[in-house]
């Protein structure tokens, strides 16, 4: 069913609620996950847009529990899947697909072993678990990631109703739940809300445990409640791991393992009938680690059903039709998870800096982030929180409906944890690569550095050497071969990004590639470097490892280097010069996405198609000349590599201001300038230098109407 049929959403980006009940005088206590806390910003609300998955509260007198998303793969049975990334090749050769596949993404496994028929993904998969009191009688109510038939899915419930162990001998829908005496079912769901619900008698102790499961309509439980926020996704993002059972990049692994087992009895929850009558709300907070957050999306995917997962994605755009990594959204419900690594040293209550990560393709927000390597160098050594994405799935390309779930997990991390916003930093592998760079070009003012891994350019045509001996670039070859090319050169981003690092003239960033890339070719590489040194004023350190493949250095997981660099920088906020080129085929208005604001400059707009590309220098503020050094050197690590660089040389000279501003204007129909922001003042003396009539407008209400060519005068 649509998004629209759903019940109404709430804005988002409110402040976490964090929620685990772990000791005997709580009103319910989760039995997994009791370490020594660290304290997310809380609040005496109960907070339903987002939240820490696996976790319980008691919300004015109700239980909630919230479920990871994307968790429900069922027991693990020892076996190992064939990969589910032939799923997406297969369907465009026009097959039915890897019947066996549950999950799209070569280095996305699951743990379990379950699987739904075609068509029917998600319809197991607990979102939310609901035990609220009246009278005598407790109302059971779970909502699902999806929905499609109202007998398809089995909510059930299994009650210890003395909270003792060593009575009762009932199963839960064949599992063993050790003391318990009563088990409740329900068979019959409503597909609009995605909710099953139904009621049983009060027990008459002041204190009972429960366990829930949801399951398939032939019995086979696919998802478990009550499991705690220390659920694991054990996987650790690296290739090796695919072939061992029961460790995926999903957080199910214990829920396979005890599933697997035929035994959940360890993933319960305490009720107290007392503070369930007094209508009590109690929050909790959460260990440091590696953990889930979920949040409620304002948007779903275009021709799907709205809800839950999707196998066999349609193409985001013909252009990004490509058989290799095309752009495809798989998962199109309004719940989207993201991982999460909380630094374990530290004080919580002091700001820490915070790092997108963003997965490659094929990959999901459990790979990259959930390494050992790089929890601790980028981490714990840094005090960092670490977040990535799912990005709608693993060819998202982190453009369109991929780019807005970017944005929402940034604003929502922003509002959960004491981040200090001017250390914010953006960095991905390959896909991810593409994605952090295009995010730092096209949001510049929002991020202190960038950490690029063999990053793709978004065209496979990129020329290495300058000069005629080679094709010179994409529009060379474009009509020219007899033959039409078998991918198209976007592969699945959108925009060819080698042609905005100027745009990074404020954001320094590290950029790693290999010389025996198979994928991100050697030459892509060389023409990154090549593009690097070109952009004026660009801080970066470019490596060319010599020995590496695509995925050396993520196995090798060692990022010592990058994290180093990454350490203290911090965003400028309102530079002097700005470089900033952006293109309105770039924006999504019907995601609320454009790309028309830089610094103090903002509502950009183009005469006609294309580039609009602006250089605009303000004068006005207090500032610093800067000087800098290029060169290259040569190293070790984690595999020999060559390296390119550009450095500030010495200390800053401090230049006296003066009240004027100059422009280099291409394409730019009008643009804002923030007086403030800029300095400006009254009076100031401008150039302008438009390749047709542009139109100023100031923030102080001042309005400069220019003509084509070159202008001078003053405000």
């Amino acid at each position: 069913m649509p998004c629209t049929s759903r019940k109404t959403l709430i804005a988002l980006g409110f402040s976490a609620l964090l929620i685990a009940c772990s000791n005997e005088d709580s009103a319910l206590s989760d039995n997994p996950g009791t370490g020594t806390p660290v304290n997310p910003q809380e609040t005496a609300q109960c907070n339903e847009q987002s939240w820490f998955a696996g976790v319980t509260e008691i919300c004015n007198g109700v239980l909630v529990y919230r479920d990871y998303v994307y968790d429900d793969y069922g027991a693990d049975t020892g076996l190992i899947s064939p990969s589910p990334a032939l799923l997406n090749l297969a369907s465009r050769a026009g097959q039915l697909g890897n019947p066996l596949a549950n999950t799209p993404g070569l280095l996305s496994p699951t743990a379990g072993d379950s699987r739904y028929p075609a068509g029917a993904e998600s319809t197991a998969d607990l979102v939310e678990l609901r035990l609220s009191k009246q009278g005598n009688t407790y109302t059971a109510t779970f909502e699902l990631n999806a929905l499609y038939d109202a007998g398809q899915t089995i909510a059930a419930i299994a009650i210890d109703t003395d909270n003792n162990p060593d009575t009762g001998s009932e199963t839960l829908l064949g599992l063993t739940v050790q003391g318990a005496d009563t088990v409740v079912q329900f068979n019959n769901g409503n597909v609009d809300t995605n909710i099953i619900s139904g009621t049983f008698s009060s027990p008459t102790s002041n204190t009972f445990k429960i366990w829930a499961v949801t399951a398939q309509s032939s019995g086979e439980v696919m998802n478990v409640a009550f499991r705690g926020p220390n659920e694991e996704a054990g996987a650790e993002g690296t290739v090796p791991s695919q072939a061992l059972p029961g460790k995926g990049n999903w957080w199910e692994d214990k829920q396979a393992a005890a599933l697997g087992a035929g035994d959940i009895s360890q993933f319960f929850a305490i009720v107290d009938i007392r503070k369930m009558n007094s209508g009590t709300t109690e929050t909790a907070k959460v260990d440091a680690g590696f953990k889930q957050r979920v949040y409620t999306s304002k948007y779903t995917a275009p021709n799907s059903t709205g809800e839950g997962m999707v196998l066999q994605a349609e193409a985001s755009s013909p252009e990004n039709d490509s058989m290799f990594c095309g752009q495809y959204f798989h998962f199109v419900g309004k719940y989207q998870p993201y991982g999460v690594y909380i630094p374990e040293n530290g004080n919580f209550d002091d700001q820490r800096s915070l790092q997108m990560i963003l997965h490659g393709c094929e990959a999901n927000h459990a790979s990259q982030i959930n390494q050992p390597g790089m929890q601790a160098q980028f981490g714990d050594a840094l005090d960092r929180v670490l977040i990535s994405p799912l990005g709608r799935g693993p060819y998202g390309f982190y453009s369109g409906l991929s780019e807005r779930d970017v944005l929402d997990v940034l604003d929502d991390a922003l509002n959960t944890f004491n981040i200090d916003e001017e250390r914010v930093l953006v960095g991905g592998y390959s896909m991810g690569g593409y994605g952090s760079t295009r995010l730092a070009i096209l949001y510049p003012d929002r991020f202190a550095g960038l950490s690029n891994w063999v990053g793709f350019t978004g065209s496979i045509f990129n020329t290495p050497l300058i000069g005629d001996v080679l094709i010179q670039g994409e529009q060379a070859v474009t009509g020219a071969l007899p033959f039409e090319f078998p991918l198209g050169s976007t592969i699945g981003g959108k925009g060819n990004i080698s042609k905005y690092l100027g745009n990074l003239r404020h954001i320094p960033g590290t950029h790693s590639y290999g010389a025996l890339d198979e994928l991100v070719q050697v030459n892509t590489g060389l023409d990154w470097a090549l593009k690097l040194s070109e952009a004026d004023g660009v801080l970066y350190e470019f490596y060319m490892h010599a020995p590496a493949e695509h995925l050396t250095l993520i196995a090798l997981d060692n990022w010592e280097k990058e994290a180093a660099y990454s350490s203290e920088l911090k965003r400028v906020k309102n530079p002097g010069r700005i470089t900033y080129k952006t293109n309105e085929a770039f924006a999504f208005p019907e995601y609320a996405i454009k790309h028309d604001k830089a610094y103090w400059l903002s509502n950009i707009k183009g005469r006609e198609e294309g580039d609009i590309d602006i250089d605009i220098e303000s004068f006005a503020c207090a500032r610093s000349e800067k000087t800098f050094e290029t060169g290259q050197t040569a190293g070790v690590g984690p595999v020999p590599f060559i390296q390119t660089f550009r450095r500030l040389m010495g200390e800053p000279v401090q230049a006296a201001s003066e009240n004027r501003f100059t422009a280099t204007l291409s394409n730019v129909e009008s643009i804002r300038l923030d007086t403030t922001a800029s300095c400006l003042r009254n009076g100031a003396a401008y150039t302008v230098v438009s390749d047709g009539p542009v139109v100023l407008n100031f923030s102080n209400g001042k309005v400069l109407n220019l003509p084509a060519g070159t202008s001078t005068g003053n405000l």
